[in-house]
């Protein structure tokens, strides 16, 4: 046996070949070194592509938040110049002696212009615009100082049960007088230090007519409305439809106690102060004409008015909402409340 592996030795090298004994196994290695740098690159390859596809939707992303930003920072600048045009025009008119509402339900100062173009109260600028309303605070009934059979009325009339009605009312005393003492149906210290998240009872006026979200009974609904144009209709078609309310803010205001505006306040508030007749009697008669002089304990100049304006730029999809009050007095404005995180 021996004799035959020398024997096939030396064949091998005494021809000059390469046997299988001498070339195999190196082959079989240099395949494997082969195929494990092929995956090894491959599996680099994927990593490479994975980061580069994760930095490219990182950079995406960052662009669209740089854009977002700058537009809407845009937009806020344009609800600003929304702003000052809104004072410009409180400022230009030659008196607020006559404030009403004209057919298009804005509000007017003195003798409607004839320039619709100003009526409008909106204009572009570069490549954003804005839009703005002035609306008229003493035409709303001051909820500090009315009472409670006024309030109730109101709430009423926006759809708001009568048991609620009851609650909520008699908790706004509660809530605005300076005693501990209950109304009937109302809340003091002890209810509100009962809830989930406690609170004080504010004991004072209302600073705003958000602060009615904490008073008992009261929610966003009731404030702001669930209706939308139509649904009043389609709720008394329907009665088994999901009930809608009205929104009691803008029948309320915390600004002005010198009397109610009756050529800019609505129907529910003037029945609320001056009974039936006597708003019937003012309606009709501003619907022929503003009417000029004070009647049935009412006025019908204005200081106190809502602004507000509602930037846009580019396509429309990014928009600045603010929201003022100012009280007009001779020749000055003051702000006396400012929100420019709104939602317009």
């Amino acid at each position: 046996m021996r004799n035959f592996r020398n024997s096939l030795q030396g064949a091998c090298i005494h021809t000059g070949s390469l046997s299988p004994c001498t070339i195999r196994r190196p082959e079989i290695l240099n395949n494997e070194r082969g195929g494990v740098a092929l995956v090894i690159v491959i599996w680099i390859i994927v990593v490479l592509i994975a980061i580069v596809g994760e930095f490219s939707y990182s950079m995406r992303t960052e662009i669209n938040i740089a854009r977002n930003f700058k537009e809407e920072e845009e937009a806020y600048q344009m609800a600003l110049a929304g702003i000052e045009q809104a004072k410009l025009e409180l400022f230009s008119a030659k008196t607020n002696e006559i404030v009403y509402l004209n057919e298009d339900k804005m509000l007017v100062f003195g003798v409607e212009t004839e320039d619709k173009e100003k009526m409008e109260r909106k204009d572009e600028v570069g490549r954003g615009s804005f839009t703005y309303i002035i609306t008229d605070e003493d035409g709303k009934m001051n909820i500090n100082i009315e009472s409670i059979e006024r309030l109730k009325y109101v709430f009423l009339d926006t759809g708001i049960d009568i048991t609620e009605v009851d609650t909520i009312a008699d908790s706004i005393a509660d809530w605005r007088d300076t005693d501990d003492l209950h109304m009937l149906n109302g809340a003091e210290e002890d209810y509100y230090r009962s809830l989930d998240r406690p609170y004080s009872c504010k004991d004072g006026p209302l600073d705003s007519l958000e602060e009615l979200l904490l008073v008992k009974g009261m929610n966003k609904e009731y404030l702001s409305g669930s209706k939308k144009e139509g649904e009043a209709a389609a709720a008394e078609e329907n009665p088994e439809e999901e009930k809608t309310y009205e929104g009691v803010e803008k029948y309320f205001t915390v600004y002005g106690t010198n009397g109610i505006n009756i050529n800019t306040a609505s129907r529910a508030v003037l029945e609320a102060i001056f009974g039936l007749d006597a708003a019937s009697n003012i309606i009709t008669q501003r619907e022929v004409a503003p009417i000029v002089a004070p009647m049935a304990n009412g006025k019908v100049s204005s200081e106190f008015f809502t602004i507000i304006s509602t930037g846009t730029v580019a396509d429309g999809k990014i928009k600045r909402s603010i929201k003022t009050v100012v009280h007009k007095k001779d020749r000055e404005l003051e702000t006396l409340y400012w929100n420019d995180n709104i939602i317009g």
